[in-house]
């Protein structure tokens, strides 16, 4: 590199006075120490000097170990070879020589730097048991001690490049490899999302709210691994650690891997298991569709962008866990909500079908009704938020390129705002994995019935009141987070209106029907109680059943847990229950944290729960032989139950709710649609036949045309008004 301009390079022979006696011998020395004193400072321009010019370099959260680098750059072996400092002098001792520039920055670079590679460098880390080498470069982590463990925890590993700029809306790109050390030692940036303000102060809130910088760079993923896994794999003496891989929910609007919650160092200790975690773009900069709108060819919005960086995030942990003693072949996905529902479609999506073998899925399946959206409804909503932008929607075909160049102009915090215009009621959420042709070739449950899987095994779970925080968020007006609410009758039949508004009158009727206590209509805790049920057995609790019973069908082995316990230190009102979301803080151990007042039973509950997921991950069973718990299965769907207090086998769960929503309204909604067209029917209502002639008629109808099966009647019965005025 040139010498700048200000620098004034002053040579012996320049000099007029003779140089003093002794001095000659003491120059190289001199500047070797000068050198090492000055570069050991670390100055950034040495990055430079070695070709760095990654982006990464200038991240303020992941630094590169710049003393450590520099100090090696000014140190130089002897050379044989004679020269010039800047073309005029030379220094020798001995019979060697050295060769450096002095600039005004106060660097010393030697000519000869290009004999002494990179690798050299490199190779001066292969002792410190706290940096790895990744085929991305060199990592360094800190050390945790952890109730008696020693863990090694690296945080903020760059997976791919930031996508900003032209990369907005896009599928990630790879991240370039890396000279230097990287400082995996800071947590990285949140993915840009809304945060929770509903309660504001309110710690059972705000812990789901990102605790780092929000920012569109964010593609970063983390790394907890046991000391002891890492020592044996370096000896050869043991076999490696399996790999737990966690992906956050949020509905795929919100969330972040580093959440106090998602910290991992309890389980790695304590179960010596490597765990990892990711970031992943949510909202609209993850999920924007437009791609059957543009020209062939243009890489803008093709959706599920979100789904990409998981999957870039998870082939670089299979490419590099080794190199942190993993292995590489016993990867476990998990994953609570739309994480859990992220797992399930990396375990069948062609795009990623291989990556990993096991799966655990908390509290989300991709068959939900939240969990996947039609391309025809993503691409509304895409075009709305491209008008909402002021971006003009309608040139999308014609002109593109000015289209989406007015989108990444637009301020990320405008985009993530405007994006909730397309909220469209409670878990109608704006954005979701697409069915795009690709990542999703086609609906999810053609997907998972046109598969085996005999290769797969999974564990899934639900918890058993999965409902209320949404209804409290959605329907604040009628609930209060602290206590109970009186819910009058009135406002119980609002909500399943508003809720199911899409649903056809009988369908709605019929769920009024299934989940009212005719006993006692004028209950209001019960009004309460029942509106619960009904989010959590529609959204949650009978889709995971149904997953799990078609997995089972086409050959998975499936186990399946039942959260039932309502925490001692829970912040939310009591007759919210054993909510969605519970059981994270057991599945990372934090009841085992002292200092967070937990009691004994609970500590044991998260003990049996970790070592449930570790075996799983190990061995493809939560259990040991010493523990009673069977697969799943359609004609056994027995599953466990975690609780502190009891345990054991239950069948469901919720097995009678579940048979409702997955078998009977299906079935009622063949009817629905058969029935206006059929003459039969419009025959014997307007014959006035009795209710039961035209019920079994219906019956009969439904049979051939819907298949429903002869159990419908009693509920046909009871709907009849309801059928005849839809008819006339």
């Amino acid at each position: 590199m040139a010498t700048p301009a200000t620098t004034r390079v002053v040579t012996q022979r320049q000099r007029r006075e003779p140089c003093p006696r002794g001095t000659k011998e003491l120059w190289p020395l001199a500047l070797t120490l000068c050198a090492v004193l000055g570069l050991a400072a670390g100055h950034p321009s040495h990055r430079k000097h070695h070709g760095q010019t990654s982006h990464l370099n200038n991240h303020k959260n992941h630094n590169f170990d710049e003393d450590h680098y520099a100090s090696f750059a000014a140190y130089q072996e002897p050379s044989n070879k004679t020269g010039t400092s800047n073309g005029d002098r030379k220094f020798k001792a001995g019979e060697e020589e050295r060769k450096y520039i002095f600039d005004g920055q106060r660097r010393f670079k030697s000519l000869e730097h290009e004999r002494h590679t990179h690798a050299d460098y490199e190779e001066s880390f292969v002792n410190d048991p706290l940096v790895v080498r990744t085929k991305s470069g060199l990592i360094r982590g800190v050390e945790k001690q952890v109730m008696g463990h020693k863990v090694h925890v690296f945080t903020g590993i760059p997976f791919a490049k930031p996508p900003v700029g032209m990369l907005r809306f896009r599928k990630p790109v790879e991240i370039d490899p890396w000279r230097g050390v990287l400082n995996a030692t800071s947590l990285p940036n949140s993915c840009y999302q809304e945060r929770l303000e509903y309660f504001p102060g309110f710690q059972g809130e705000e812990m789901w709210n990102p605790n780092t910088n929000i920012s569109e760079d964010c593609l970063y993923l983390n790394l907890w691994v046991p000391q002891k896994m890492r020592l044996r794999h370096r000896r050869h003496i043991h076999q490696k650690a399996p790999v737990l891989i966690w992906i956050y929910g949020g509905g795929y609007m919100t969330g972040t891997s580093t959440l106090e919650l998602y910290d991992a160092d309890i389980v790695a200790g304590v179960c010596n298991v490597i765990v990892a975690s990711l970031q992943y773009r949510v909202g609209s900069f993850g999920f924007l569709y437009l791609k059957p709108l543009l020209p062939e060819g243009i890489e803008e919005a093709p959706g599920n962008m979100g789904l990409w960086d998981q999957a870039m995030a998870i082939k670089w942990i299979k490419d590099n866990i080794a190199a942190f003693g993993g292995d590489p072949d016993m990867l476990t996905l998990f994953g609570e909500s739309a994480g859990g529902s992220s797992v399930n479609i990396h375990l069948i999506s062609p795009v990623t079908k291989g990556l990993a073998r096991r799966g655990i899925l908390q509290s989300g399946t991709l068959n939900m009704p939240w969990s996947y959206m039609e391309a025809e409804k993503a691409m509304q909503i895409g075009k709305i938020l491209v008008d909402d932008c002021n971006c003009n929607s309608s040139q999308l075909e014609e002109n593109p390129t000015k289209v989406f160049a007015c989108m990444r102009a637009v301020d990320a915090k405008i985009v993530s705002s405007q994006q909730w215009s397309s909220y469209f009621g409670i878990l109608g959420y704006p954005s979701a994995p697409t069915i795009d042709g690709e990542f999703l070739p086609k609906h999810p449950l053609e997907l998972m019935k046109d598969q085996n899987f005999e290769d797969i095994e999974l564990l899934i779970g639900s918890n058993r009141d999965e409902g209320t925080y949404f209804l409290l968020y959605d329907f604040l007006e009628f609930f209060e987070k602290d206590g109970p609410s009186l819910l009058q009758r009135d406002k119980f039949l609002d909500i399943i209106h508003t809720i199911f508004k899409n649903f056809s009158p009988l369908e709605k009727e019929a769920i009024i029907f299934q989940y009212t206590d005719w006993e006692n209509l004028g209950d209001g805790y019960t009004n309460q109680k029942m509106i619960g049920e009904i989010v959590g057995d529609y959204f949650f609790i009978c889709p995971s059943n149904y997953f799990a019973q078609v997995m089972s069908d086409n050959g998975a082995k499936i186990y399946y847990y039942y959260f039932t316990q309502r925490t001692s230190t829970n912040l939310w009102g009591e007759w919210m229950g054993v909510m969605h979301g519970d059981e994270v803080e057991y599945v990372f151990g934090h009841p085992l944290n002292m200092s967070l007042q937990y009691n004994a039973r609970e500590r044991d509950l998260s003990n049996r729960i970790m070592e449930a997921f570790s075996k799983f991950a190990m061995t493809g069973k939560p259990t040991g032989e010493d523990v009673t718990w069977p697969q799943y299965t359609r004609s056994n769907p027995q599953y466990f139950i975690f609780h502190a207090t009891t345990s054991g086998l239950g069948s469901g769960p919720r097995l009678t709710a579940c048979q409702f929503w997955n078998e009977f309204l299906p079935k009622l909604r063949n009817v629905s649609e058969n029935i206006s067209s059929t003459t039969d029917i419009k025959s014997c209502c307007s014959q006035e036949m009795s209710l039961g002639d035209c019920n079994n008629t219906a019956l009969r109808v439904s049979d051939s045309g819907g298949r429903a099966a002869p159990e419908m009647g009693f509920l046909l019965l009871a709907l009849f008004p309801v059928l005849l005025t839809s008819i006339r």
